[in-house]
């Protein structure tokens, strides 16, 4: 075993805060340069694609109404790049969330993002990396995605307000021969609390492809809000699947004093490979006076959530067309497919009218996860492998199971195509970003009522 490996096992240092750029009145003005670097991770080191030199970049945090200007430079060698600032529901266009921008090596190019003041736009949990198809894979391995947060969820539960707040943003990289889990840059870092304590947790998976379980043993996690998106009420959970680009916020109550595991939970993926072996990825240290935890819990779960909530609109919507993905494969796994197609940037695969609901049923023919990520707007689960979902929350991200041999396994969810900023092209795919890199993915393009393109914002030209 390699002492990198041991290493997961040793109680590691203190969980390290990310740096962070805050918004100031009303602006979020930075630089992010994409550019090579050495990365030392515990006991090893690799060859990194970094923003600004860093493993873990800075956390953005702004608030709903604010403006992001970023300036974007390309310092990597032979690669070009770009930024997509994911679960966002900001104009695909122009110099915002604009995919179909790939700055050149050595280019620069502007980003100016307005967040929606209130509608479809909420606070929560997103994240930033490159989305320059065909190369998306070894830049987010390398390291470049960051944490983006729009502040104000303690608006919406107010028992938030005032809790230490704990970042866990996680990335994975490989080395000797198998998958191995950092938080903030760390190996098995010590989230330390007190016993009966309340923190607020916000899970990011911000790596590229690896679908992880995990849990910590036994002790709850009580969920406030998916992919940026507000429950009702806090849901108890005693583990997480998630795949890349998936977060949770949640509250965690400091358990009685010792020392417990964080660890993953093996699992079949890939159905010709074995499971990736069991790995821990943090360690809570609770030290100090023993408080009983049940009425702690009770008023946790009692919460409800202030203010009101998209998903009513969306599940109450009426459905204006339905439609049918299917998720494929090339034998040699060279190629990923969706419909039988790969990406081409020059074709629009779905149009879609401005103001409808729509149904889309993701059919998975392959015998390993994939997922479903769309850009500029959630959705809510409906249904997995045919049972009726009721879910409390939306999502922009989520895991569909493998096929088996008793046949494929589906996802069917409901998006809203309501929201005028979201007018223009953009994209949905597999957001295992080797398989995305490889040609699961596909271009969908919202139109007027009448099937009038709005036009392309003036100004491209900035790289």
């Amino acid at each position: 075993m390699s002492a990198s490996v041991q290493a997961q096992t040793r109680l590691g240092d203190a969980l390290l805060e990310p740096p962070q750029t805050r918004s100031k009145n009303g602006t979020l003005e930075t630089t992010l340069t994409a550019a090579t670097g050495e990365v030392q991770l515990g006991s090893f080191s690799f060859p990194g694609r970094l923003y600004n030199g860093e493993y873990i970049p800075p956390v953005l945090r702004v608030r709903l109404g604010d403006v992001m200007k970023i300036r974007f430079n390309n310092h990597l060698p032979d690669e070009p790049s770009n930024l997509h600032f994911h679960g966002m529901s900001v104009s695909p266009r122009g110099h915002s969330d604009n995919v179909f921008i790939h700055v050149p090596p050595g280019g620069t190019f502007d980003y100016l993002v307005s967040i929606p003041a209130h509608d479809r736009q909420g606070p929560g949990m997103f994240w930033y990396h490159p989305h320059a198809h065909g190369v998306v894979t070894p830049q987010i391995l390398g390291g470049m995605s960051g944490g983006l947060i729009v502040e104000g969820m303690e608006e919406r539960f107010p028992i938030l307000k005032g809790m230490p707040e704990r970042l866990l943003l996680i990335k994975h990289v490989e080395h000797a021969g198998r998958e191995v889990v950092s938080i903030n840059g760390q190996i098995n870092p010590v989230v330390s609390t007190r016993p009966g304590e309340l923190q607020f947790w916000r899970i990011a998976h911000i790596g590229a492809t690896l679908f992880m379980k995990f849990a910590l043993e036994g002790l709850p996690f009580y969920v406030v809000a998916t992919d940026g998106h507000v429950l009702s009420k806090p849901r108890r959970t005693t583990e997480f699947f998630m795949g890349p680009g998936q977060r949770y916020d949640i509250v965690f109550i400091g358990p009685p004093a010792g020392e417990y595991a964080m660890r993953t939970i093996s699992f079949q993926n890939e159905a010709w490979l074995p499971p990736e072996p069991v790995q821990q990825i943090a360690t809570v240290v609770s030290s100090g006076p023993a408080m009983p935890t049940s009425p702690i819990e009770d008023h946790v779960l009692n919460q409800k959530v202030r203010g009101p909530r998209w998903l009513e609109d969306v599940r109450s919507a009426t459905i204006a067309r339905r439609r049918t993905l299917d998720y494929s494969r090339t034998p040699d796994r060279s190629m990923f497919m969706i419909d039988g197609r790969t990406m081409d940037e020059s074709r629009v695969d779905q149009t879609v009218r401005l103001g409808d609901t729509e149904e889309w049923t993701i059919v998975n023919t392959d015998e390993q996860y994939h997922s479903f990520h769309i850009h500029q707007t959630a959705f809510l689960v409906t249904e997995v492998n045919g049972v009726a979902q009721r879910r409390d929350s939306l999502h922009d991200t989520y895991s569909i199971p493998p096929a088996t041999d008793l046949g494929s396994s589906s996802l069917k969810v409901v998006i809203p195509f309501t929201d005028p900023v979201i007018a223009g092209r953009f994209v949905y795919h597999c957001h295992a970003v080797d398989h995305e890199d490889r040609g699961m993915m596909g271009i969908v393009e919202v139109v007027g009522p009448s099937g009038v393109v709005t036009p392309d914002e003036p100004g491209m030209s900035g790289m």
